[in-house]
């Protein structure tokens, strides 16, 4: 791998780099308390979104759409977009 190359294979060195240094400043500026009493806060006052979000967390990401999902799409475009070749179609067809 040359020292260009996007490339960094399994993991993002870079990245973690970035979200190490991110956390190092967030903690040496003293915004650990601040953020946990926000924090605190809010599952007091929303306790049912906050179970929500905790949930999906413990999930962790999804794609949010599947093959069939896409496919049902293309066709529903196609469904649309067909009758409006079809009139440039034969718009250019008599000329």
């Amino acid at each position: 791998m040359s020292l260009k190359d996007p490339n960094q294979g399994e993991g993002d060195r870079a990245g973690a780099r970035r979200y190490d240094d991110h956390v190092r400043d967030f903690v040496a500026e003293g915004k650990v308390e601040p953020a946990a009493g926000d924090a605190r806060a809010y599952v007091e006052r929303e306790p049912e979104d906050a179970a929500k979000a905790e949930a999906a967390a413990k999930r962790g990401p999804s794609v949010g759409t599947t093959v069939d999902s896409v496919i049902a799409k293309g066709q529903s475009l196609l469904g649309r977009v067909r009758p409006m070749v079809e009139r440039l179609r034969s718009r250019f067809a008599r000329k």
